[in-house]
């Protein structure tokens, strides 16, 4: 029988083996290293892709929400005629200004270009005392929206209280009064600020609702920390822009509250890596009898295109409906992009940046239902 030759084990490796077996893994560890760098890489675009499209779709959504619930206030219906002047979004002093004021549910502010700042010093957020939004505080070629309407949930009564200096309104079908608060619990038959109420619904038993009056004035600040302050009626208010803070351009809102019991504006960050806010008019001008059934021009339909700048008052008091343009980036840099694309954000136009930012471009149009909804012919 023919034995088979036994197996001789291996002793070692010789150095040439072992050379070509380091180098074999070298080149796998390099690859695999080439694969996890580039599946990381790509991880963190597609983390910043995603950033860039929820805060574009937050900022519209946000101002969207507001403007379909401007002009809401309770029950009153019969607004004002347009007052002699542009109303000023930071009054906080004079109540019967406020109530002016209510006869432009939505007003606007339009930077001649894209290098000039919104043209708000005639009013007390840039040219007065307040300085909210000083030329430090505003980003360069976005619009200022400004939002009034009441709350949607009105003051429990009896019972409910009225904070100090927060400032409300009552209203019925036809008559509308605003107040501040004076600090305590207001009856069935009281006001706000303490005085006795005679306002009744249409069964002339039940309290007229009392409802937080809400101002947000919308704007693009050049940074999103900001560690500048201002005094607003002796009540310190942070988050102003300075020269030396972050370059993260960031949506921001003023709003009209009381704060160390005291009537104030606050600035409120909303949503980083928004560049630019801009904002095209509807307005209802036509036909110019007034209806029997509303007091009012139009028929609830935009008449021609869509403005910058309603041309007069009166124009201000008939926008029904609203464009929205916001240009979103990331708040981070990709090194391997390079941003070479024109933005339409219609009737403005944004060339390229010429630098390492992802953009994009979020629009709506909103129809401000509470404005309409008063000038529909049956």
């Amino acid at each position: 029988m023919t034995r088979m030759p036994t197996m001789q084990k291996q002793l070692g490796l010789s150095l040439v083996e072992l050379m070509i077996a380091l180098t074999i893994g070298l080149l796998l560890l390099t690859g695999l290293s080439l694969i996890f760098v580039n599946s990381s890489e790509a991880n963190r675009e597609l983390q910043k892709t995603a950033q860039q499209i929820e805060n574009g779709r937050y900022a519209i959504d946000i101002i969207s929400q507001d403007l379909r619930m401007a002009g809401f206030y309770g029950h009153f219906h019969d607004l004002a005629a347009a007052p002699a002047s542009l109303p000023d979004p930071c009054e906080i002093d004079t109540v019967a200004d406020l109530q002016t004021a209510l006869a432009l549910p939505v007003q606007g502010y339009r930077t001649a270009d894209l290098s000039t700042r919104a043209d708000i010093s005639a009013t007390t957020c840039g040219g007065g005392d307040k300085e909210l939004l000083s030329d430090a505080n505003l980003r360069p070629g976005s619009d200022v929206l400004v939002i009034r309407r009441a709350d949607t949930n009105a003051l429990v009564r009896p019972g409910g209280v009225a904070t100090s200096n927060e400032v409300y309104m009552q209203t019925t079908g036809t008559l509308v009064e605003v107040l501040k608060g004076n600090g305590a619990a207001i009856g069935a038959s009281n006001k706000v600020d303490g005085s006795a109420s005679t306002w009744f619904l249409n069964d002339t038993t039940t309290p007229a609702p009392i409802r937080k009056l809400h101002v947000h004035v919308y704007f693009v600040a050049p940074c999103s920390v900001g560690s500048g302050s201002v005094t607003v009626n002796t009540v310190a208010i942070s988050g102003i822009c300075t020269n030396s803070d972050d370059a993260v351009p960031t949506l921001k809102r003023l709003e009209l509250i009381s704060l160390s019991g005291n009537t104030t504006m606050r600035v409120v960050p909303l949503v980083e890596g928004i560049e630019y806010l801009k904002i095209e008019y509807g307005v209802d001008n036509s036909p110019t009898d007034v209806s029997v059934d509303t007091g009012l021009t139009g028929d609830s339909t935009v008449d021609g295109a869509y403005v910058a700048t309603p041309g007069s008052l009166d124009d201000w008091t008939r926008v029904i409906a609203a464009k929205v343009y916001v240009l979103a980036r990331n708040t981070e840099q990709s090194a391997s992009f390079l941003d070479t694309k024109t933005y339409d954000l219609g009737l403005a136009d944004v060339p390229a940046a010429n630098d390492k930012y992802r953009r994009h471009v979020y629009t709506a149009a909103v129809r401000l239902m509470n404005v309409s909804g008063r000038r529909e012919r049956p």
